[in-house]
């Protein structure tokens, strides 16, 4: 009896060792994911504000643009060099009001601020970046620290594609929208086509078209998606002579509770 008492006592002490080292890691890996969340706020909201201040600078000068339109009637007399130089003039005045788009396409500063400083960071590279975003920030669901991990392996990706490639147009899409209660988030980008045994090699770690070591980042995605209950698709997307390598997220938007 005594030895039975003992053998339950000590299965219970086991038990309890291994319970209080599961809260312990449990608790560290909170403490860690709030010590990256205050990182990111203050390297995103800065990117935020600036963004801001872009936008509402290119506001003042709106009447600006307005005027020097209306003025081309008075000093081209050819219609069709007057329709041409407006067009241009209005294409040049909508590609710089992007950054508007950006800031009213989500209401969460912390993303808006992330995406911003990737478009900066591919256009070093003359790279083009197009964005479309439909989804409000309490669709998503997600930790901001893991909806940014997410994304930044995606763009860095696609840029690293792009860096020093052959590719004449040098262009990401990224897209995020709400489908069937599930968020999806696609980065795309100019590519060669890949075949499918290349693609089920994409996330394994000594993969990569780019030399060895890049599929690192990959790798981290799938575990980071497969966590939050999600998957991954990829795949060719042909435009008529252009080939687009898509990589499209789907993730629950309860997937902050689907990982408590």
């Amino acid at each position: 009896m005594l030895l039975e008492t003992l053998s339950v006592m000590g299965c219970l002490a086991v038990i309890l060792l291994f319970l209080a080292g599961f809260c312990q890691l449990r608790s560290k890996a909170a403490e860690e994911r709030k010590v990256r969340q205050v990182k990111m706020s203050s390297l995103y909201y800065e990117a935020y504000d600036e963004l801001l201040t872009l936008v509402r600078e290119r506001q003042h000068d709106m009447n600006n643009h307005i005027n020097a339109i209306l003025g081309m009637i008075y000093t081209i007399d050819n219609y069709e060099e007057l329709v041409s130089s407006q067009q241009k003039y209005l294409c040049e005045v909508m590609e710089k009001s992007r950054e508007a788009r950006l800031l009213l396409s989500i209401e969460n500063p912390l993303i808006v601020g992330f995406i911003y400083r990737k478009i900066q960071q591919a256009e070093k590279y003359r790279i083009r970046v197009e964005h479309q975003i439909t989804v409000k920030e309490k669709e998503t669901g997600i930790p901001d620290y893991e909806l940014i991990e997410i994304l930044g392996i995606l763009f860095d990706n696609a840029m690293d594609a792009l860096t020093g490639s052959g590719e004449g147009d040098k262009l990401i899409r990224l897209e995020m929208c709400c489908e069937n209660i599930r968020l999806r988030i696609s980065v795309s980008n100019v590519s060669r086509e890949f075949a499918a045994d290349e693609i089920e090699r994409f996330f394994q770690e000594d993969f990569s078209t780019k030399g060895k070591g890049h599929g690192i980042g990959l790798k981290k995605l799938k575990k980071i998606v497969l966590d939050l209950k999600g998957e991954i698709v990829v795949s060719n997307n042909r435009e008529g002579d252009v080939n687009f390598l898509e990589f499209t997220v789907w993730l629950p938007q309860a997937a902050e509770k689907v990982r408590k």
